[in-house]
């Protein structure tokens, strides 16, 4: 998404924001309505592949961001945001003191060497919760993070903060609307740590030795493991949890319990990935009890004010992937929901895994791009509208087997509503 503000400088940037209530928007489409259900490459965005060195390994990254396609809706805008931030954009100043570890603090440092996060708005304001958790979480991490306390937990607080700018900067707009937010942090020496609230998803895939086959049926050398838990009213755990926390009445229920066409329970089953219950029309959501609303399917989320006192958490569930202990690690993919609504892990680790073994330069574009375009069909066979669809694609490879060039030193950011030279390939007719 659009540039976050450094840490010096975010307090005047977020005075300005509040004041002007101005922020990056996309403009609005042409046409009121599509007049047909196609994906309209003119209205997606690119972050070509860059290289960047992670310790002792090169990741070869991109991102590719859809506008889905509501014939039913007027001037439907793409509410995914992305980010995509370097080691140079992570740096923090520190005021010194002690290291968590003991060790005197040298007052300088960066919180890891390659950030990526994907942002689901939702609700009437959804493009705005996203483009300003996207625009802030950066400077919001650089701004939490110390020498003198570990990295965890500051950077767990990252998202709680961007959710109090969220609903500072929206005010009432907030109330009904929000973002997901997923961001998986690189550092230096091997470890990859995933944030989450929402239900986009974090996926790695690990090469299986030359003697074993993989646990799934997708893929021909990648084991899939998911990072993430998609947080959604299904989960039990999560059920438990918001009735704990929430400050009013609250409960779950499908839309056709609130209209009383179907008996209440909580017998919702499990949700998990490639279940019929993670497909089904009518999913739990939870409501002001006695009321409509709000009816929110995620159980975590930034912003949604109404929500939260329904125990609707912007507190993240964190997760960590040792590369060092898993090496045979290839690739990591972030999506929103639009990917995963009708397409498995497997199925989309299965296409990141063909370009990764066909390699070349612009090999994880290639396959951000074909994973949008296959999620796109999806929405299309499935169903009468398409969501908005983002993958994040970042290929792992040893530093002694990459030659980066001396173009990937400068790499552009975001090209907006770029038609890639494979657009005729990327259109559904």
């Amino acid at each position: 998404g659009a540039a976050a503000p450094g840490a010096d400088e975010a307090p005047s940037a977020r005075a300005r924001a509040v004041a002007s209530k101005t922020w990056r928007r996309r403009d609005a489409p042409r046409v009121a309505t599509p007049e047909a259900f196609v994906m309209d490459p003119s209205r997606r965005e690119v972050e070509r592949e860059r290289a960047c060195v992670v310790g002792e390994r090169v990741v070869r990254v991109s991102a590719v961001c859809q506008e889905g396609c509501y014939p039913h809706k007027e001037y439907h805008v793409n509410q995914d945001c992305y980010v995509v931030a370097e080691r140079q954009e992570l740096a923090y100043a520190d005021g010194g003191g002690v290291h968590a570890c003991g060790e005197a603090s040298h007052g300088r440092g960066v919180c890891g060497e390659l950030l990526l996060g994907v942002f689901d708005g939702h609700g009437k304001r959804g493009e705005d919760c996203a483009q300003i958790a996207s625009g802030y979480f950066t400077g919001t991490l650089i701004g939490e993070t110390s020498e003198t306390e570990a990295l965890d937990a500051s950077y767990a607080r990252a998202f709680e903060k961007v959710n109090e700018e969220v609903c500072e900067i929206m005010g009432e707009d907030a109330s009904f609307s929000g973002s997901t937010a997923i961001t998986a942090l690189f550092d230096a020496d091997g470890t990859v740590r995933v944030g989450n609230v929402g239900d986009s998803r974090c996926v790695v895939g690990i090469r299986v030795a030359n003697d074993e086959l993989p646990l799934n049926r997708h893929t021909k050398t990648w084991n899939v493991l998911d990072l993430t838990h998609d947080q959604t009213c299904f989960r039990a755990d999560e059920r438990a949890r918001m009735k704990a926390q929430a400050e009013s009445p609250m409960m779950f229920a499908t839309i056709g319990m609130v209209l009383g066409e179907t008996p209440s329970h909580e017998e919702f089953g499990d949700g998990e990935p490639g279940s019929d219950d993670e497909y089904c029309d009518d999913p739990p959501r939870v409501f002001m009890s006695g009321y409509r609303f709000p009816g929110c399917a995620f159980t975590r989320s930034i912003g949604d004010t109404v929500g939260k006192a329904l125990g609707v958490s912007a507190t993240p569930e964190m997760s960590t992937h040792d590369l060092n202990a898993s090496p045979a690690t290839q690739c990591v993919v972030i999506a929103s929901d639009g990917v995963f609504e009708f397409m498995s892990s497997g199925e989309t680790m299965a296409i990141a895994e063909r370009h990764y073994l066909e390699g070349g330069e612009g090999a994880s574009e290639r396959a951000a791009e074909e994973i949008v375009q296959a999620a796109y069909t999806r929405w299309q066979e499935q169903d009468e509208r398409a969501d908005d669809v983002t993958a994040i694609v970042a290929f792992i490879y040893p530093s002694d087997e990459v030659t980066i060039h001396p173009s990937n030193d400068v790499v552009a950011t975001i090209q907006l509503n770029d038609v890639s030279k494979i657009m005729g390939a990327m259109t559904v007719s």
